[in-house]
């Protein structure tokens, strides 16, 4: 259950809304008969609140329940990753597709990447696209120490996949050492989709290289923030990134590869460092950052708390689309 500390975290991004509900899915299996049918009941349950639009921010398998209960809705979706990731094409990420694209009323989008993406593999949906912006996950400042303790590490740490770019960054750390060879650096994550940090690297520089293959909670994955100089995104491909996002809420500098909206977000030398994809460059870009502590002078001038300009305007967007699709209603 969410209980009522985790509650108290959450409560202040709903100020304003009539009511909250949870649905929690005990089942793993992202596709079962329980899972149709929690989500079957649940649509029932939406019937009482007779509304007009329905928003989904992802969709995934375990929505597909919904489906008779949608048919006679209008529906957004918020496209997160609209192809699968590098290593991450499993069939069951495309059943939702078959099930919602078809009646998807409008599409949001968290980067101008993304939604040119998808028009480019989708030609044939016509319905509206909308880009909205994202901004710092200012959810996560909560749990900042208020005395900040020195940076003692480069750190990478989510999801840990092929498409991240972890072999990458291996590759790229001999390159480091060679002028910093005291330097550490942190591999903290889950890995998916049977995904394996490897290599003789790992062997050769066991007492700089730190591997944590697991699930972090909040607390800890704040603790190794803190402790970090800063973080390095490798990926070979990306769409939006939380991890960024993340990051700017701490006030931890990024570098990152210069693929999907890293650029439309990260300023090569001004917010951030943007590299190639491939381990000389981000060999080069790390070599940057640590020379002279130029990451700290650049974590000093990040902007790290929400931006109401960029909230109004995202607003805006939305209830634009909404109020759009209720006048053609009616």
């Amino acid at each position: 259950m969410l209980g009522k500390e985790k509650w108290s975290e959450l409560k202040a991004y709903f100020t304003g809304v009539a009511s909250v509900h949870f649905l929690v899915h005990q089942e793993k299996r992202s596709l079962s008969i329980k899972v149709l049918r929690q989500a079957y009941n649940f649509g029932k349950f939406l019937k009482q609140y007779k509304v007009d639009i329905f928003h989904f921010d992802t969709i995934s398998p375990r929505a597909i329940g919904l489906y008779p209960y949608l048919r006679s809705k209008k529906v957004f979706i918020t496209l997160h990753d609209p192809v699968p990731h590098s290593g991450e094409n499993n069939w069951r990420e495309h059943i939702p597709n078959f099930v919602f694209y078809g009646m998807a009323d409008g599409y949001f989008f968290y980067s101008q990447f993304a939604h040119d993406q998808f028009r480019q593999y989708y030609k044939k949906i016509k319905v509206p696209f909308y880009t909205i912006k994202l901004q710092p996950y200012s959810f996560i400042s909560q749990f900042l120490s208020k005395k900040r303790p020195a940076g003692n590490s480069i750190l990478f740490f989510g999801r840990l996949s092929y498409y991240k770019g972890i072999d990458l960054l291996l590759e790229a750390i001999p390159t480091v050492l060679e002028q910093f060879p005291d330097e550490k650096f942190i591999i903290a994550g889950k890995p998916a989709y049977g995904y394996e940090v490897k290599g003789e690297v790992l062997e050769k520089y066991k007492n700089n290289i730190e591997l944590v293959l697991r699930y972090l909670t909040i607390e800890e994955l704040i603790q190794y923030l803190e402790q970090a100089k800063f973080v390095i995104c490798p990926y070979r491909d990306a769409t939006q990134s939380g991890v960024l996002m993340t990051c700017l809420a701490t006030g931890k500098l990024v570098i990152a590869t210069n693929v999907g909206s890293f650029p439309e977000y990260i300023e090569d030398n001004v917010n951030g460092f943007l590299a190639e994809p491939d381990p000389g460059s981000i060999a080069k870009k790390i070599l940057e950052a640590l020379k002279n502590k130029r990451y700290g002078t650049i974590e000093e001038s990040l902007v790290t708390t929400y931006s109401e300009e960029v909230g109004v305007k995202n607003g805006e967007t939305i209830l634009q689309a909404y109020v759009s699709l209720v006048k053609k209603k009616y």
